[in-house]
């Protein structure tokens, strides 16, 4: 960190003179010329401005001459965008008390009202064009704290929003099933509206593993995923990815009867999509289907009708598999 008294000498500080003709002008050239730390520029009032632009000073030192007003230019810095933030050091050894307080009321970053000794003068010119620098670097690194946050942020909303998927199937997970399902819970209680959960099952499906390989039975879950997906028509409607080869289907605001149609609906069409299965007494993929429905009751809770859904699915394996079974929650 470059400290208040000194900079490196391989990143000199710009300093804008104004205010050539000003007899205190050469002796502020003289001190200020040959410094390896300081960069000297130099401008007339009326030329000040632009020179400035191009420059990007860290420091402009106004040398009056004589009883000039130094807080009519010292406003006109200010009012501006260029010279609005940098420090402004006012040199008027001939004017009065009152031309510095005019000069301080305009925004003067400092004054003198006389010339002080080389040591004094390079002192203050590396104080102000210091802290200027210093401030700017405060501001750059502010800017990309605050540019990394931002990026973090959307990072942080796509690694939640990949959290809630899985990775294979590309459904929801079903830790994102079970949460957006407690939800509609708690909503369908409040409501007095029915809930009501598919849990969907591969038959036979370790034999696409034993016979085929796993990339086979994963190409299989991925069809079924965009399968049942395919089934759903409301927003609110939600497919997950429930175990290793079930999938589960939550329904909010269906009834028993409307949840095991669309239960049915989707065994149907994998039956009709005719996926070759490995076991050559299966033919092609079927699944069961366990529906189970209720009206939350407030001494009830999720899991409840879960496990009335699971026991559904046990009871479509149980009567031959390819199949629909619902029980209420």
């Amino acid at each position: 960190m470059t400290s208040d008294s000194e900079f490196p000498s391989q990143v000199p500080c710009r300093v804008l003179l104004v205010g050539t003709a000003s007899p205190v002008a050469a002796a502020l050239r003289e001190t200020l010329s040959g410094v390896d730390d300081v960069e000297l520029h130099q401008a007339e009032a009326v030329d000040a401005f632009e020179r400035a632009a191009a420059l990007a000073p860290a420091l402009v030192l106004h040398a009056l001459a004589g009883y000039e007003d130094g807080g009519r230019f010292v406003h006109t810095c200010r009012s501006g965008d260029v010279l609005k933030e940098v420090p402004l050091l006012v040199i008027a050894p001939q004017a009065e008390g009152a031309g510095r307080d005019a000069a301080f009321a305009a925004g003067a970053t400092d004054y003198l009202a006389h010339l002080p000794a080389r040591t004094e003068l390079l002192a203050r010119v590396r104080y102000h064009a210091g802290a200027h620098l210093a401030r700017q670097q405060r501001d750059i690194a502010v800017c990309r704290l605050r540019t990394t946050e931002a990026t973090l942020a959307r990072v942080q909303v796509e690694i939640e929003q990949l959290a809630g998927l899985d990775a294979l199937t590309g459904v929801a997970s079903r830790s994102r099933f079970e949460h957006v399902a407690q939800n509609e819970w708690q909503r369908a209680r409040r409501n007095g509206q029915p809930l009501s959960v598919l849990i969907c099952d591969v038959d036979h499906f370790d034999q696409f593993n034993e016979r085929l390989g796993q990339d086979a039975g994963d190409l299989c879950l991925k069809k079924l995923a965009g399968l049942l997906t395919g089934q759903l028509k409301r927003p609110s409607d939600l497919a997950a990815r429930y175990s290793g080869k079930a999938f589960a289907i939550m329904l909010p605001d269906t009834s028993l009867d409307g949840a095991v149609r669309l239960a049915e609906a989707c065994r149907a069409s994998l039956e009709r999509l005719a996926l070759s299965h490995p076991a050559p007494e299966r033919r092609v993929v079927t699944m069961s289907i366990g529906v189970a429905s209720s009206v939350p009751a407030e001494d009830a809770g999720l899991e409840t009708l879960l496990e009335r859904a699971d026991e559904a699915l046990e009871a479509a394996k149980a009567r031959g598999r390819n199949r629909v079974m619902a029980l209420r929650g």
